[in-house]
């Protein structure tokens, strides 16, 4: 496929997803012609479907812009390719989304989708790509959530039943709390 072939693949996409889709030619050419290294993805793909799972799949294209809404567009799940510093699976929720609390107050982290089910990531800065994810917020102090007390501010995240944390200022690593 050449870049003519992907930008017709895009003009025959369903309409509510198009305008993103244009964003993402617009990120893999430079004219018709591919960007340099993007050609690769187009060798075995018949569709712009094929073209951008076969540049998300590889993980040296992680880090990019066209990765990430890639990554949100099609719903693909993401976080396990990135190295979590903790992380808490399945955990059974009663609200819409985590519960984080601050002494009396209790915020709730919001998940991306309605599920009841989350799964709960705490990266470093800078350890994934925060252009797949949504930013919701981000929070500060001393506080529990997951089962761990927390110190510091944090920049929180959401992708799916996913709630992610970013360290932006720690103070100390979280520790489990009875």
């Amino acid at each position: 496929m050449d870049a003519r072939e992907l930008k017709a693949s895009i003009e025959a996409s369903p309409v509510r997803k198009r305008a993103e889709l244009e964003k993402l030619y617009l990120y893999v050419t430079l004219g018709d012609e591919f960007r340099p290294g993007m050609e690769v993805y187009a060798r075995d793909a018949a569709g712009y479907q094929q073209f951008f799972d076969a540049l998300f799949s590889d993980d040296a294209m992680r880090d990019t812009r066209v990765w990430a809404q890639w990554a949100r567009l099609a719903h693909r799940k993401w976080v396990d390719r990135f190295e979590p510093k903790l992380v808490v699976q399945n955990l059974r929720l009663k609200s819409a989304g985590i519960p984080v609390e601050f002494g009396s107050g209790i915020f709730i982290a919001p998940l991306g989708s309605k599920d009841t089910v989350a799964d709960f990531y705490l990266f470093e800065n800078g350890a994934f790509n925060t252009d797949a994810a949504e930013f919701v917020t981000s929070i500060g102090g001393t506080f529990k959530c997951v089962g761990y007390e927390f110190v510091g501010i944090y920049g929180v995240y959401r992708f799916h039943n996913d709630v992610i944390f970013e360290e932006w200022d720690v103070e100390k690593d979280p520790v489990p709390f009875e």
